[in-house]
């Protein structure tokens, strides 16, 4: 059964392998600070408080809305010590669910949803989220149903390659580097009747990524700017394809 204690428990819990870099410029533009994982604790700890005052805040317009309080902390948990036990009381067994990963692609299912999140911890074994203070809203549909938005951190060293959709033995990969990364990401859920999120999807800078991580050329780079130019010529070269005349 899961507990206050438990979730205590995780809030403290380090996850990130040291040393953690002061800044993560990688082939950015520029370098940015990065925060350390005592930071990151607090500012979790302090998004927790937030969010149950605009809970509270729900409920004096007659909302009651308490139950996603628990939802967050039992999600928050599940992926802070990679431990699945709760998912039935979570997700619906058909959630739908779509990434940057899955290029345009709907996976569906919790199983499909679970092999997802752990090709992002395979990819970088102490990778952790962090939900940012202030940037989390709440809707409510005119029909009753709720959706969030949360703006977070990942952070963590990108060790391994990164396997795309469908996250199997034979998909293919995004090679890793080795070096820390720390982004921004926002994550969309929708909610049944019976507080279990029935769809999803995470967005990303997916340039943010690959350039923090050095995989990616930086922005003022010949090899970006190459990249940038060897893509315009194959779209001239289909354009030139299709308005050509049938033989």
């Amino acid at each position: 059964m899961f507990t206050e204690e438990m979730f205590q428990r995780a809030l403290a819990q380090p996850r990130l392998r040291q040393p953690v870099p002061a800044s993560a410029g990688g082939n950015r533009s520029e370098p940015v600070r990065v925060l350390q994982e005592h930071e990151l604790q607090a500012m979790t700890k302090q998004w927790f408080v937030d969010f149950d005052r605009k809970v509270e805040f729900y409920a004096t317009l007659g909302v009651d809305i308490a139950w996603m309080v628990d939802w967050a902390k039992k999600y928050w948990w599940s992926w802070l010590v990679r431990d699945m036990s709760l998912n039935d009381e979570l997700y619906t067994p058909d959630l739908r669910y779509k990434d940057p990963t899955t290029f345009g692609r709907t996976m569906v299912g919790l199983e499909d949803f679970v092999t997802y999140n752990f090709a992002y911890f395979d990819a970088i074994p102490d990778w952790r989220y962090d939900p940012l203070p202030d940037q989390t809203y709440i809707d409510i549909a005119p029909d009753g149903e709720i959706r969030l938005v949360i703006r977070y951190l990942g952070s963590g060293h990108w060790d391994g390659p990164l396997k795309v959709y469908p996250y199997d033995t034979a998909a293919p990969s995004i090679a890793g580097t080795g070096a820390f990364v720390q982004c921004a990401a926002i994550d969309r859920y929708h909610f049944n009747a019976d507080g279990l999120m029935y769809e999803g999807e995470t967005l990303f800078d997916a340039f943010d990524a690959t350039q923090s991580s050095g995989l990616l050329p930086g922005p003022g780079s010949w090899q970006f700017k190459a990249l940038l130019r060897a893509a315009g010529l194959a779209v001239a070269a289909r354009k030139r394809i299709s308005q050509s005349p049938m033989k």
